[in-house]
């Protein structure tokens, strides 16, 4: 599974860049306190910086999280594709669909990150080191950002469409109000879920592989 999780991994290297920013800025800022010479200017930079970073990283973290769910949900349905038995349990699918349907977003906004380039404050960050990792990170962001594009536009322009051929939105959405216990009442769609027919689509098969490889 190399090349699956190459581009999965992706995200965690992302994770590791900004640890390493991190521990830097706090080893800056160790020792800026403790030779009493802080400057101000850089002192206030890189505590913003912290913060950014450390939303950032539970941002990343939750997203490794959420794309290992739904690539768990791709092997599995891979496996009863390729098997002789394709029973599948309306409630299974529903949970395989809503994991297809993630492809969880990394939000693309950076205000400090932005504004160190924008004002040139970039120049303001003393550590040669920091400020080469700093200045990685817009392209590492980007890597990422573009998978995200690809993989959304794999979603939503191929791999939807295609399951609401053989699964009714309508019916979906109910799974989605119980699953929020929603004293909504429901409407029932007259159409048949036709799981045999969406595991038998050869369609489905290699946009999930595709969505697997992303």
């Amino acid at each position: 599974m190399e090349n699956k999780t190459g581009k999965y991994f992706k995200y965690a290297i992302g994770e590791i860049i900004l640890v390493v920013i991190g521990i830097l800025i706090a080893l800056q800022i160790n020792n800026w306190n403790e030779k009493r010479k802080l400057k101000s200017e850089e002192h206030l930079l890189l505590f913003n910086l912290s913060e950014s970073f450390e939303r950032k990283l539970a941002e990343l973290e939750n997203k490794n999280i959420g794309r290992g769910e739904s690539i768990e949900s791709i092997l599995q349905l891979l496996e009863i594709i390729s098997s002789k038995d394709k029973t599948l349990t309306e409630e299974k699918m529903n949970k395989f669909r809503g994991d297809l349907f993630m492809w969880y977003a990394v939000n693309e906004e950076f205000s400090v990150i932005e504004m160190l380039y924008s004002s040139g404050k970039i120049n303001t960050v003393s550590n040669d080191l920091l400020k080469s990792k700093l200045i990685e990170w817009p392209d590492k962001m980007e890597e990422m950002l573009e998978e995200q594009r690809v993989l959304q536009s794999l979603v939503v322009g191929e791999l939807n469409p295609l399951l609401r051929k053989y699964i009714s939105t309508l019916n979906f959405r109910n799974h989605l109000i119980r699953d929020d216990n929603s004293a909504d009442k429901t409407i029932q769609s007259p159409f048949p879920i036709d799981f045999e027919g969406l595991l038998n689509d050869i369609l489905f098969e290699s946009l999930i592989t595709e969505n697997l490889f992303t």
